[in-house]
């Protein structure tokens, strides 16, 4: 039993470690191609969901729950703000987060 404990640990270890290598490339996207930003934002959100260990809290508001892109203001979506709410439309697939600031 401490054998699997152990081998669970170590496959979380490896996850954690490619999630900050991915993390790396999708915080700084100039200089690199949107096809390696869709891609990187698409295999952070698998590591995440199989390995169970969540996403980032800095990135974790701006995945599109849709297409599982990670969501650039201006470059793949549009942030509207109305009577204190949030609207992140995504571009890609024109799905709509809203967030509420109403106290």
């Amino acid at each position: 039993m401490a054998r699997r404990n152990k081998i669970k640990k170590s496959r979380q270890q490896r996850a954690f470690s490619a999630q900050k290598y991915l993390k790396e490339i999708l915080e700084n996207p100039k200089d690199k191609p949107e096809q390696l930003l869709t891609s990187a934002s698409k295999q952070m959100w698998k590591i995440s969901t199989r390995h169970r260990i969540g996403l980032p809290n800095e990135l974790k508001y701006r995945f599109c729950r849709n297409c599982k892109e990670l969501l650039y203001p201006g470059v793949n979506s549009r942030i509207r703000i109305r009577s204190k709410v949030r609207c992140i439309t995504c571009n890609v697939c024109g799905t709509t987060k809203r967030k509420n600031f109403r106290g």
